[in-house]
């Protein structure tokens, strides 16, 4: 049995997890906004070590890349490539608005971009609708009433409450609607602008 590895910090939480084929059975998410390079390598140190799991063991790593923060996205893009390549397994890249909106419902997820925009992502049941993007978030609002979207995500930057979301969870049901990709090389960070 392989386990996945499973990584997010493109945007203000350290998201690190590991998962057997059928579920996830370790996980840790909290707030490490531009700390994420100082304490990554140590969580999936410490996740691994507590569940006797060496890298050996792992058959892919689940990672986001992007959008979000130019470092925060490198952070994760860059541990995950290490391994995979020094461990001869694929990778499973998604979009860090997919992992947001996780696999339930028709879900439009959102994440500051400042400067009054956000990037947005328009995903139903986990599969994208709409090419991720930049909009104004005066605009956000009225398309998603429009479009009946769920917002999910950042969404304290439009005047909503945030709920917190389980990124390690959604990241891994995503997943298994995703392709893996076998060359670590043409995995690559994915930066918005307008």
């Amino acid at each position: 049995m392989g386990y996945s590895l499973i990584l997010d910090t493109s945007n203000k939480s350290l998201v690190v997890g590991l998962a057997d084929e059928e579920k996830v059975i370790a996980k840790t998410q909290y707030y490490a906004w531009q700390r994420q390079s100082e304490m990554t390598v140590q969580e999936v140190k410490k996740i691994m070590e507590d569940l006797n799991v060496s890298f050996d063991d792992l058959s892919e790593v689940i990672l986001t890349i992007g959008p979000g923060s130019y470092t925060g996205v490198r952070i994760a893009l860059t541990i995950g490539k290490v391994i995979a390549l020094c461990k001869n397994i694929p990778i499973i890249e998604l979009s860090s608005l997919n992992a947001l909106a996780g696999t339930n419902g028709r879900k439009m997820s959102i994440i500051d971009a400042r400067s009054k925009r956000c990037y947005v992502g328009f995903y139903e049941n986990g599969i994208k609708v709409k090419e991720d993007t930049i909009m104004k978030n005066d605009e956000i609002l009225e398309y998603s009433k429009e479009n009946n979207f769920i917002l999910a995500g950042e969404v304290g930057v439009l005047g909503l409450e945030e709920n917190e979301i389980d990124l390690v969870d959604n990241m891994f049901k995503v997943s298994k609607l995703l392709n893996k990709t076998y060359n670590v090389h043409e995995v690559k960070p994915t930066y918005l602008k307008d």
